[in-house]
This record gives structure tokens, sequence and C-alpha cells, in this order.
């Protein structure tokens, strides 16, 4: 029988993350235990792409499904399967719950903390930049505008280049190398699929300073509950 606190991932995509929780449960204190739930646990890669588009003006998702593909998707939509993971998480008994996506979501219904990684993401780069311009780093070339209006509405200024994290490490680097030179803070892996091992190439690469959400998440619930 477990003492263990028991506390929530909520992944967009499908469940078990093991890409994630690989470097994210070494990072959470021994008090606790990690459940994972998936938005698109009932669904297929087919059914995603049919029922889950992303609009003109939609905020664009991309995650990863259980076999590893990449699954790109409405952030707009998939809300309500979050919501559904959120009750069925509480129901399970979780003190806590980690939406592992760095996405912006609208507010949703929850009885025990809900850690979302894209403010403790923006306000911990803000607080660390003093005011200069931040690197940051998301998954597709589409998702660069987006990203730019959300780290300003932080009041953080930024720089952003493009490489997915499911299409392996190489990308990461050659997207890194490409910020040689340029006089940024810091650089912010801006999605929960950025494993350690891409923050240690992108850090390598880039010669700068990286902050990696999956383990600064980690590290504040580690704080609250541990």
């Amino acid at each position: 029988m477990s003492h263990k606190t028991r506390i929530a991932g909520i992944t967009v995509g499908q469940s078990p993350r093991t890409d994630m929780t690989c470097d994210l449960v070494p990072r959470l204190a021994d008090t606790l235990e990690l459940v994972e739930y998936g938005a698109l646990d009932d669904l297929t890669l087919e059914q995603v792409e049919r029922m889950l588009p992303p609009e003109p003006g939609e905020e664009v998702l991309v995650s990863r499904m259980r076999d590893g593909s990449q699954a790109t998707f409405s952030g707009d939509k998939v809300v309500p399967l979050v919501q559904a993971k959120i009750e069925q998480a509480q129901e399970e008994g979780c003190r806590a719950i980690i939406v592992l996506c760095t996405g912006s979501f609208p507010k949703l219904e929850h009885e025990v903390p809900l850690v979302f990684p894209q403010p403790l993401l923006h306000q911990c780069a803000r607080a660390l930049a003093g005011g200069r311009r931040v690197a940051v780093m998301v998954p597709e070339p589409e998702q660069a505008e987006q990203a730019l209006q959300w780290w300003a509405a932080s009041g953080v200024d930024v720089d952003v280049v493009a490489a997915s994290p499911y299409q392996g490490i190489d990308g990461v680097s050659r997207a890194a190398r490409s910020l040689r030179g340029h006089d940024d803070a810091f650089l912010c892996l801006d999605c929960m699929g950025f494993t350690v091992a891409m923050r240690d190439a992108a850090r390598r690469e880039s010669g700068l300073d990286v902050l990696l959400p999956r383990t600064l998440v980690a590290s504040v619930v580690s704080e609250l509950l541990g």
C-alpha cells in the first residue's frame, strides 16, 4: 500500500508520456506519486485529425500519441477533454494536478491545486531576464506568432525559433545553433515535450543558459506538496 501523495499529470496528448516522465519523476519529491492521464487517450490519430483540427484563429497545440507519433490539433477543441480528465483525477484521489502543456488554457473547474506550466515559465523567465530579450523555442513554425503574442502579454520580448521535440534532438540542436550571436538573456524551451537531453544540447549549441518547463514544474509542485 503506497502512502505517497498522488498527483495527476494530464497530457493534452495520450498517456503514458514515457518520454516526459523519465525527466519529471526524478525531480519530484520522493513523497509524491505521479498518476498519468491523457486528453486524447480514447481517440485514434485519425479521429484527432478529423475532430480537433485547428481552425483559423484557434490555438495550435502539438503533442505526442502513445505510439510516439506527433499530433497537431486545436487547443480550443481539446479543453473539454482536459476538463474531463481533471474531474477523473480528482475522483481518483489526486491532491494536485499538473497540465503537461505550455499552451494557454481558459479557466477550468478544479477542487485541488491546478498547475499550468505557461504562467510559471513566463513569470520565472520575466523575473530572470531583468528586461532583456529572451530566446524561445516552440515545436512548429506556425506557433511562432502565437508565442510572440503570449510572451508579450507576459511582459517579455522574445526571439522565436522552431524545432519539434517529437522529431528528434538534431532539429533542436540546429535551431539552438541559429541563436548563437543573438543578444538573448537565455533560452526557454516552450513545450513540455522538450527533454533534459535536449536542454543540454540546446545549451551547448546556443551558448545560452536554458529553462526547461518540465523540470521547473516538478520543482514547484515538490515545493508545494513534497
